[in-house]
């Protein structure tokens, strides 16, 4: 196991794709300046309830991110690019004097490149079109070349459920996040 600070937010991050954030709280602050002298990252985990700001109770899977990109904001508020690497199991959690969280994690098993199933065609076109909108979004998302990479860009930008979002992060098969949010896409096409 290890520990790692960790970045609650009301938007979940995949692995494999990149995400701004505006960070203000003293707290985070320090999180992204450790991480950053470090060359280390963050948990990010999505929040179940509570808010941003504050304290939050949060999902108990995450994705490890590394700062790919920052720059100080006219508004002094400082904008960081993270790109989301290694899913992970929250086992227990802690916070710091500033209460920033801190938790000890599993980290769940690396998956290995899978081609794209022929039958996947549908989900690429989707996709497709999802990311012309994503571009408005500032998310940056890598050429999709494998089953992995393409079940976590949908993840990303489809509109699912949190509960869903957890299960698809939680999955270790790509084909079966794949087949999940094909029978997502079917549900909502018969609304």
């Amino acid at each position: 196991m290890s520990q790692i600070p960790i970045f609650p937010l009301r938007v979940a991050l995949f692995p494999g794709v990149s995400l701004p954030l505006r960070i203000f709280e003293q707290r985070y602050l320090r999180l992204v300046a450790d991480s950053l002298k470090a060359d280390g990252g963050f948990g990010v985990v999505l929040i179940r309830t509570g808010a941003e700001v504050g304290r939050s109770d949060v999902w108990p899977v995450g994705v490890f991110v590394k700062i790919v990109d920052w720059s100080q904001g006219e508004e002094g508020l400082l904008h960081i690019m993270v790109q989301g690497q290694r899913r992970f199991r929250i086992e227990s959690t802690s916070r710091s004097e500033d209460g920033l969280m801190m938790a000890e994690v599993q980290w769940l098993p690396e998956e290995s490149s899978r081609p794209v199933p022929a039958e996947c065609d549908g989900l690429l076109a989707v996709l497709d079109e999802l990311k012309e909108h994503a571009a408005m979004l500032s998310l940056r998302f890598e050429p999709v070349e494998s089953a992995d990479a393409l079940s976590w860009q949908l993840a990303q930008l489809l509109p699912l459920d949190d509960k869903i979002r957890i299960e698809l992060l939680s999955t270790e098969d790509p084909l079966e996040r794949l087949a999940t949010i094909a029978a997502s896409l079917d549900r909502w096409a018969k609304q």
